[in-house]
């Protein structure tokens, strides 16, 4: 996961619908306040589930939050990634026109990225965040997936997908958050 990177931000990625007490939730809420600590600044889709889990935690531990929303206006339909909660506890909202501008903000300031189980939005994430560390291998921005979801998935992926070597490099799989925190430490050269 090495890269000449300087990692500010983090994004978090994962489940629209997850719930205060849900595992994935206060993992993602304890992850995000331990970066915090560390001055990451927190970044997320300004939804709900992680996202706001994410927010959370940076809140309780003084840190910064950046938050990538679509214009209240052209919100789609059956969209659950604008909360108001969210936004409100951000230091920074980024409104864009729609649910592609909002991805490709959030790709854009991110230095890394920390995703938690979720559903075909995090699907849709993870594939154009892996693909964009590919072609940016060196310089890339890594990916921290965690779960144990992910270490069933993402041997799959890897094993019957023929990926390349540099698409290989570019990820780990952790089960606590405190696992993220120590990897994000080691991977800027």
């Amino acid at each position: 996961m090495k890269t000449n990177k300087k990692i500010v931000r983090v994004a978090f990625f994962g489940d629209a619908e997850a719930v205060k007490n849900q595992e994935h939730f206060e993992m993602a809420r304890k992850t995000a306040s331990l970066l915090a600590k560390k001055g990451y600044i927190i970044t997320n889709g300004g939804g709900p589930g992680v996202m706001l889990a994410s927010t959370l935690g940076a809140n309780e531990a003084g840190g910064k939050v950046e938050v990538v929303v679509v214009n209240e206006d052209n919100v789609p339909e059956n969209f659950e990634g604008r909360c108001e909660e969210n936004i409100k506890l951000s230091d920074k909202v980024y409104e864009m026109a729609n649910y592609e501008n909002r991805l490709n903000k959030l790709v854009e300031i991110a230095d890394a990225f920390v995703i938690f189980r979720g559903g075909t939005g995090t699907l849709a994430e993870v594939g154009l965040v892996w693909s964009k560390a590919k072609f940016d291998y060196g310089n890339h921005e890594p990916l921290i997936f965690v779960g144990k979801e992910w270490q069933q998935i993402v041997p799959i992926i890897v094993q019957n997908l023929g990926l390349e070597t540099t698409e290989k490099r570019v990820y780990v799989i952790v089960s606590r958050p405190e696992e993220v925190l120590e990897k994000l430490a080691k991977v800027e050269n």
